[in-house]
């Protein structure tokens, strides 16, 4: 596979619109198949449709996106974290009802499932911070709203309820017992009440 990498010389970089078109017709990989490189990235959901782009100067592809969109609290713009925050992979450390023990599975879950079926995308790029930060919003804009919908708030905007059979695999995957499932089950009872019918 041949990953193109921009470098900045005579003042000429890809234009918002080669980026996304490159982001676009990138390889699709999964969220344990990242590169070191820093740049453009894209975050798409269990179908394989992408809702996010964002980037990265410092921190690598895999460090900004494990410690942050995938471990990261659901309450912020953490993107992963915060969409797949649904069912029995729900928690709000500050919701009232909430129980830290059972967050805490939902949350083991949620990250086994979003690392085991959620997609990523990446235009590794070696170009200043004001340059890189100029191609995302050049991507954003041009990609909202159909693709960029995550882009839009801190808060969940994805519109899917639980993928069922798929956790299921993940609880079999991880060894769950009856009682971690009894917690999980706690868990999307609150979800379920939130939800405005």
């Amino acid at each position: 596979m041949t990953i193109w990498i921009f470098i900045l010389m005579n003042d000429i970089a890809p234009s918002g619109l080669e980026a996304l078109d490159y982001l676009m017709s990138a390889p699709k990989r999964k969220l344990d198949d990242m590169p070191s490189g820093v740049g453009l990235y894209g975050l798409g959901d269990h179908n394989g449709r992408l809702h996010y782009f964002g980037m990265t100067d410092s921190d690598s592809f895999k460090d900004r996106i494990w410690s942050r969109h995938i471990s990261g609290s659901e309450d912020r713009s953490h993107k992963l974290a915060c969409n797949y925050s649904v069912g029995r992979m729900w928690h709000d450390r500050k919701h009232p009802d909430a129980m830290a023990p059972d967050g805490k599975i939902a949350r083991k879950v949620r990250q086994a499932f979003v690392r085991s079926y959620c997609i990523f995308v990446c235009m590794p790029l070696i170009v200043p911070k004001n340059e890189l930060k100029r191609l995302e919003n050049e991507v954003i804009d041009l990609a909202w709203p159909h693709i960029a919908d995550w882009n839009k708030t801190r808060k969940r905007v994805a519109t899917f309820d639980e993928p069922r059979e798929l956790v299921d695999i993940i609880l079999d995957d991880l060894g769950l017992d009856a009682a971690d499932r009894e917690a999980l089950d706690r868990q999307a009872r609150i979800f379920r009440s939130l939800k405005i019918a």
